[in-house]
């Protein structure tokens, strides 16, 4: 048993890029399983690709390279008026659309007390999104493009690198398209080329 966990860590830190996908597919689409019985919402669990990339890290780089990622996801790289303006853009947009909707396509003013209660939780549920992300389906961002995108660049263009991340997080995102809750174009024309 010893000499097995002896090749398996051979293994992953001779291939670390291999291994984290190969983690973060596993991680990520055992809940498939779950969601085919309706024991679960989502065919796939979106936080894999960061649990991936937190253990290969581990077993790689020791608590220093788990520490660098995790000091990089909260490192300010703007000032503070573009968090801002992230933070913001989303509501001004929100609110541009309905107004437009009522003022040049002219939907009705007045809303039922159903759409309110909407209304009223929209706030909430926005920030409760920005500071949990997993809700939103975003940690699979840390793993993909924090830990994989670094290393897939090196010693490939920025461009090559990103289009081999592109159709591998399309592809992990395949879950959703054989399901019926995604059409492949989104899932995969979009992001390769995005």
């Amino acid at each position: 048993m010893g000499r097995e966990r002896d090749g398996l860590l051979s293994l992953v830190r001779r291939y670390p890029l291999i291994a984290f996908f190969v983690l973060a597919f596993a991680l990520s689409w055992w809940s498939w399983i779950l969601y085919y019985f309706d024991l679960s919402p989502n065919p796939i669990i979106g936080f894999g690709p960061f649990l991936a990339a937190l253990i290969v890290l581990a077993l790689t780089e020791g608590r220093s390279g788990v520490g660098r990622l995790l000091r990089r996801m909260v490192r300010w790289r703007v000032g503070l008026r573009w968090y801002a303006v992230a933070l913001l853009l989303p509501i001004v947009v929100t609110l541009t659309a309905a107004v437009l909707n009522v003022f040049v396509l002219g939907a009705q003013r007045t809303s039922s007390a159903a759409e309110l209660g909407g209304l009223s939780s929209f706030l909430a549920m926005f920030f409760l999104w920005l500071l949990i992300p997993g809700l939103a389906g975003t940690w699979e961002e840390p793993g993909f493009r924090g830990y994989a995108l670094p290393r897939l660049q090196v010693g490939r263009s920025a461009l090559l690198a990103s289009l081999i991340l592109g159709v591998l997080w399309a592809s992990w995102h395949s879950p959703f398209v054989v399901t019926g809750e995604d059409i492949w174009i989104d899932a995969f024309l979009f992001p390769i080329i995005w």
